[in-house]
Order: C-alpha cells, then structure tokens, then sequence
C-alpha cells in the first residue's frame, strides 16, 4: 500500500513591490479562487532594520466574490520614505476573527 505525500502551508505567498518617491502607488492584487466576502484586509511597510511599521497602507476589498483587494500609497505617503529597501505585508482576518498574513515581501523605494 502506497502515501500519498502532500504539502500544506500557511506560509504567506511572495510578492515584491516598487515604486518611485512622491509618486502616487496602487496595485491590484487578486486572490483567485479566494471568496473574502466578510474579510477585512491590511498592509504595512515594514522596516527590515527593527521590524516596526514604517508607513501603513490603504487597502480596499474591490471584489469580494472574486478575492480582489486594492492597495495604495499617496504621493505624499511616499515622499516621507527614504529611498531604500522595506518589507510590506497583508493581513486579512477572516469571519471568526481567523487572522492570516496572506501576501509577504520586499518594497523598494527609489529616489
């Protein structure tokens, strides 16, 4: 009698961003297959120095049928960075209070 092996993980997916100072930033981002009706959705940029949040970031479930969510800087938001290299990441909680980070990776501001 065979196993049949399988992997499972909670590990939150890979996606890195970019941008250019005192520009406005937005990205859609879509979950798909993920229903998020009921969800209610984060980000932040991280510092990768201490681990504290640097600049939070809007967020909009655009299509919760579909599992789409916007995110967004303004212009000003980032003009106040410094030119370099954060982390970001995206939380959502769930019905139930089920908190996952869902999205993880680096933003890349430049000059």
């Amino acid at each position: 009698m065979g196993f049949l092996m399988a992997t499972y993980t909670q590990l939150p997916g890979a996606m890195n961003l970019s941008f250019k100072r005192a520009n406005d930033f937005s990205t859609a981002i879509d979950f798909d297959g993920t229903t998020l009706t009921g969800y209610t959705v984060t980000a932040s940029m991280i510092s990768l120095v201490t681990g504290s949040v640097v600049q939070a970031m809007s967020t909009s479930v655009t299509n919760a049928a579909n599992g789409q969510v916007s995110v967004s800087l303004t212009d000003t938001q980032t003009g106040s960075l410094a030119a370099g290299t954060y982390g970001w990441q995206l939380d959502w909680t769930a019905p139930g209070s089920i908190q996952r980070t869902a999205l993880s990776g680096t933003v890349e501001v430049f000059p």
